[in-house]
Parts: structure tokens; sequence; C-alpha cells
């Protein structure tokens, strides 16, 4: 390799880097919201909610994003394949891609390619894996995001709605609602008053 090639080669490398760091960051204030929306239930009372939220934080930690997927801790083997599901390589991949690019516009179509699948195939697949459709996953990850930058940062929520690829803050706010039951800026009001409140 020439020094020319080699130096080519390192932006590449430096890119890649970049972008899983912000990955694992996206992941990371994921995992955080999940968290202090169990540890506001767990001040409520509400002891399932809890164990759910602990429960997603830990299945986000594990790299494991689908909502609807349970891991039994005493039970190491493999996770079962859902029948005319993903491979796990496939879903990593999956999510990856969306995970990269969820400031952005995410098509289907794009998605069923990468994975070399036709767009049919790739929905039938897609919601037997993660148990709901791409374009609603898609969404609840963006949201899941949104959460995580509402806690741990101080930006406003127009600026959280476009970095999580919504149109703008009222398309932002209908998503918010229609997933978490509350709007946005009164679901960041709680949280962070919660968060005062713990020493």
């Amino acid at each position: 390799m020439t020094t020319l090639e080699s130096e080519s080669a390192l932006p590449t490398t430096h890119n890649a880097h970049a972008s899983m760091l912000e990955q694992s960051s996206y992941d990371l204030l994921m995992v955080t919201a999940q968290l202090i929306e169990a540890a506001c239930r767990a001040r409520d009372g509400d002891s399932d909610g809890t164990r759910a939220h602990i429960a997603r934080a830990v299945m986000l930690l594990d790299g494991h994003p689908e909502p609807g997927v349970t891991r039994q801790t005493s039970d190491r083997r493999p996770r079962q394949i859902p029948r005319g599901g993903f491979a796990a390589w496939r879903s990593r991949r999956v999510t990856a891609h969306v995970d990269a690019n969820l400031s952005g516009k995410i098509v289907v179509k794009e998605l069923a390619a990468s994975l070399d699948m036709s767009v049919g195939h790739f929905c039938r697949a897609f919601k037997r894996t993660f148990g709901m459709p791409a374009r609603i996953w898609i969404r609840h990850r963006r949201i899941e995001l949104a959460q995580g930058l509402m806690v741990t940062t101080s930006a406003s929520l127009s600026e959280i709605a476009l970095t999580c690829g919504m149109s703008d803050q009222s398309h932002f706010t209908r998503s918010f609602r229609r997933i978490v039951g509350e709007t946005p800026s009164s679901w960041r009001q709680t949280r962070c008053g919660a968060m005062e409140e713990w020493p």
C-alpha cells in the first residue's frame, strides 16, 4: 500500500469510527430515557411498568432493539428466529442502518435493498421479527431517541424533532403523543422535575 493509498483510507476509517461513536451515544440516550421512565414508574408505585422499562433498557444494552423481545436470564440459548422472520445478522444490519439514519428520511425500499430482498418479502419478515411494520418501528426508535435527548440535553423540542428526523415540531408532538400517551413538553417536565427531586 502506498502512502497516498493509506492516507486516502484514513478518512474512511475515521468516518466509520465517528459513526460508531455517534451510534453508541444514541443507544445510551435511549437507555437513559428508559431508566428514567422506570424510576418515575417506581416512584408512582407501578412495579410492572418499572420492570418493563428496566427490561427494555437491558435489551437495548444487549443490542436487541426489538420492543417485543424478552430474554430469559437463566436460559442462554440463542434467540429463536420467528418463522418467516430475519436471521440475527439481518436484524442487526437493519437496526444499524435505521439507527445511523434516524435524523434523515428512511425509505423501506432502501432497507429492503440493503438486505437484497423484495419490498413485500422484507415487510413480512420485518413484521414477524420486530412485531410491527417497519414504518411504525422506525417511529418508535425516533421517539426513544427523542426521549433520551429530552432528559439529557437542554435542546428545544423543535431542535430535537429535527435531530430525530421529524419534519417539524407538530409532527413530532403528534407522533410522541400517539406512542407515549402525553405531549413531549409535559413528558419532559415530569421527568426533569422528578430527576431534580431525587438526591
